[in-house]
């Protein structure tokens, strides 16, 4: 018996290795030392052995892996370091520090390197929540893997990563990062919830609009939420947070007279982040900002229009009112759409007006409105006739 037992020390029935170093106290004497050997999920149950310090024959063998010669085996002591163990090699547990062992049916060692520590793993894969125990990664930390040629990949929750890949897999940790789009605005946040009226701020949206917030979640209806909401980024399938001005008629209104033509420096960069074909016309003595192929909610006659809408002279001070399509548009069944009668010819196309006019506490607002909030009203007088 190793020299680590008092001699004359009186006989237990079982001893736990791990618990006895966790104590500062000397191993005791015993029938059967405990051991905790894990499968390469990192599950696993305590197993009892006879000598406390085991070959990796004797490991397996307690563990139940039979025949052993068909296993591969790992130790994982407290300081984070993964190692072979060869069958008829000896392991002195207590003293090394071992916390676990991980066994393996299989016949060669894999390697992988994470923040920079290569170390040897026994299946072709190993998961994003192993890795995690393996380099003791805090929840508020991601992990992402190298890859040449084409941006980093962010490993999501249960991911697995494939060892047999030419070359080492590397990888490495930081803090998290959580997205949301608000509006199409992506909104980076470094805590894993957000409020939704700081959701807003972020996107440069004006929370105190009166705007109706619809939180989209794949696979699940649409979810009315309110600005003190707190929203969690981690729920697998978040799509967007929808803002809708609280109050849209469709009556008629007359437009601002038009006589000089200017875009604001964030529409220009809202309109290129969302990657839109677009372009400002000169018609006449009236302005243009003309999108083309905007595409459509299901339920149209067309899957995209070229989208237009005037900018008067004095905007943002002047309000963006109505916008106007090519081609015009029914429902997918041919009925007709309200308040969409009228036409306008803008170069040589005769473009369908929808009469959509913000209303009540949702009035323009030269300081907080663009084209990036008129694009929101937009969006849901399209998915409010075809009911979404």
């Amino acid at each position: 018996m190793n020299s680590i037992i008092p001699p004359n020390q009186a006989r237990v029935e079982r001893e736990n290795i791990a618990l006895s170093r966790q104590e500062g106290r000397p191993l005791r004497q015993a029938d059967h030392y405990l051991i905790q050997v894990l499968d390469p999920n990192w599950q696993g149950d305590l197993v009892e052995i006879d000598d406390p310090v085991p070959t990796g024959r004797q490991i397996l063998t307690a563990a139940g892996k039979i025949p052993v010669e068909n296993h591969l085996l790992l130790l994982f002591d407290d300081k984070g370091v993964l190692e072979e163990v060869n069958l008829d090699e000896p392991v002195d547990v207590y003293h090394r520090s071992v916390e676990q062992f991980i066994a393996f049916n299989s016949d060669r060692f894999f390697y992988v390197a994470l923040n920079g520590q290569r170390f040897p793993w026994g299946q072709e894969h190993i998961r994003e929540d192993v890795l995690r125990q393996v380099g003791g990664i805090p929840e508020d930390h991601a992990v992402w893997l190298e890859r040449r040629n084409k941006p980093d990949q962010l490993l999501a929750n249960g991911e697995s990563v494939n060892l047999v890949e030419p070359g080492l897999e590397k990888l490495y940790t930081g803090p998290k990062s959580w997205q949301l789009n608000v509006q199409g605005v992506m909104v980076n946040s470094e805590q894993p919830t957000i409020l939704a009226k700081d959701a807003l701020k972020a996107a440069g949206f004006n929370p105190d609009k009166g705007w109706i917030l619809v939180l989209k979640v794949k696979g699940e209806p649409k979810q009315r939420i309110e600005m003190n909401d707190l929203i969690d980024l981690r729920k697998p399938g978040i799509e967007k947070l929808r803002l809708t001005p609280a109050e849209i008629n469709n009556g008629e209104a007359a437009t601002a007279s038009t006589l000089e033509f200017s875009l604001l420096e964030q529409d220009v960069a809202y309109l290129n982040h969302l990657g839109f074909n677009w372009e400002t016309r000169l018609v006449g003595a009236r302005r243009w900002l003309i999108i083309h192929g905007y595409t459509l909610p299901s339920g149209y006659n067309h899957e995209q229009v070229n989208l237009a809408i005037e900018i008067p002279t004095a905007y943002p001070d002047a309000k963006l009112d109505m916008f106007f399509v090519y081609p015009a548009l029914t429902l997918a069944n041919g009925s007709g759409i309200g308040q969409t009668e009228s036409r306008e010819n803008i170069l040589g196309k005769v473009y369908q007006r929808w009469s959509r006019h913000l209303n009540g506490i949702t009035r323009w607002n030269p300081l907080t409105d663009s084209v990036i909030t008129h694009l929101a009203v937009v969006e849901e007088s399209l998915l409010r006739e075809v009911g979404q």
